[in-house]
């Protein structure tokens, strides 16, 4: 089955963390490496390639950080893995008309990313970020 990287999970954590806690101030890496206990030279890696594709923004001084550089309503999943694991634009090589089988796998794997993709562009860092929400207040009823 296909696995999400550690990167690709990492930068979906800390853009929730900062959709949660940034509430427009910005949120700093250190707390989102207490938080999300992940490494804290690695989420300075994924903070600046989040930063680099437009997703956040850093703000330097004593209290700068990191904050969403749009609304999570127009974040969209595919763009944060895009932003850590890069596009997956690439063009099938031409095939030897007599490797068919080999045709037919690609092209079903092919599908298969499409349809991933567009589930991904379809959910946003909002979706998330309420999805959280709801099970962290039905984790306090009793």
């Amino acid at each position: 089955m296909m696995r999400m990287s550690s990167q690709v999970e990492y930068g979906l954590r800390a853009m929730l963390d900062i959709a949660i806690h940034g509430s427009g101030n910005p949120v700093q890496a250190r707390d989102i490496h207490q938080r999300q206990q992940i490494d804290e030279h690695f989420i300075s890696q994924i903070l600046l390639m989040l930063r680099r594709a437009g997703l956040i923004e850093s703000l330097r001084g004593r209290q700068g950080g990191h904050r969403l550089a749009r609304s999570p309503e127009q974040i969209t999943l595919l763009e944060i893995i895009e932003a850590v694991e890069g596009c997956d634009d690439s063009h099938e090589r031409p095939l030897n008309s007599a490797v068919v089988d080999a045709s037919v796998v690609r092209d079903m794997w092919q599908v298969a990313r499409e349809q991933a993709r567009q589930k991904l562009v379809s959910v946003t860092l909002a979706d998330l970020r309420d999805q959280r929400n709801l099970l962290n207040a039905n984790s306090y009823m009793i």
